[in-house]
């Protein structure tokens, strides 16, 4: 069946139809591991109700919406899930089989919609290559724009601008490029980023959205370490959310 959508032209995340839609792709990867009974008891709805929702003859809608996504995200251990499929080789993070894993971005998504539901956002912005994925399923199921981190250009129509900074480790200049359209004239931006990145780099790109008079609206990582949060430029007001801190 071809899913109904209905755009949204809001600019807050609505808890509602928006975070409906992000639910049942969740309901669906729940239904490979519980039955409909087991569901019913997750959720608290009938097993008629999630059928309905599974085979998208219907959309989850109104206040109760966030309650079903709150409770489906309870049955899932996020955090352990992350754990599981981390490499790390001499210190350094390896993320690609968890932000490259379909079913993972979908559980991550409605993690996210369920954390800055109700806040203004605008756009979403992809800070990194692993999140691309993760941005754009978010960008897709709530009708926002989506900017990404390139390390090179995409277009030459002024729709790239480059951020220049001094690289944390080896103390040289690097330059990487803010890649979007303009979209509207007051941007409201979730970042989303597979982990925390150089605090250089990210404090220029914050330099950078404020001269465009970008709002930045909320900031997600799914790894993140402390010494780097404690020098990135995020004002006591961000929301800041992230699954593994280290």
């Amino acid at each position: 069946m071809v899913e109904r959508r209905r755009k949204s032209n809001k600019l807050v995340l609505d808890p509602g139809f928006e975070a409906g839609l992000i639910a049942v792709d969740l309901l669906r990867i729940l239904k490979s591991r519980y039955n409909y009974r087991k569901l019913s008891t997750i959720t608290g709805l009938p097993v008629s109700t999630l059928t309905r929702y599974f085979t998208g003859k219907t959309i989850p809608r109104g206040s109760k919406t966030k309650k079903l996504l709150e409770s489906l995200l309870s049955s899932v251990n996020i955090p352990s899930l992350i754990a599981q499929k981390i490499r790390v080789e001499d210190g350094v993070s390896d993320l690609s089989q968890v932000m490259l894993d379909p079913n993972m971005v979908k559980i991550l998504g409605a993690h996210v919609i369920n954390e800055f539901a109700g806040m203004r956002i605008t756009s979403i912005l992809s800070i990194d290559i692993l999140s691309i994925p993760l941005a754009a399923y978010l960008a897709m199921k709530t009708s926002r724009g989506l900017k990404i981190i390139s390390h090179e250009p995409l277009s030459l129509n002024g729709d790239s601008t480059p951020i220049i900074f001094v690289d944390d480790e080896w103390e040289f200049a690097r330059s990487y490029w803010l890649v979007s359209n303009e979209g509207r004239r007051r941007e409201s931006i979730l970042i989303v980023a597979s982990q925390t990145p150089s605090p250089a780099f990210f404090n220029s790109l914050i330099n950078l959205l404020a001269k465009r008079k970008y709002e930045l609206g909320g900031f997600f990582s799914v790894l993140a370490r402390e010494d780097h949060l404690r020098r990135m430029e995020l004002s006591p007001g961000i929301k800041k959310s992230y699954i593994l801190l280290t």
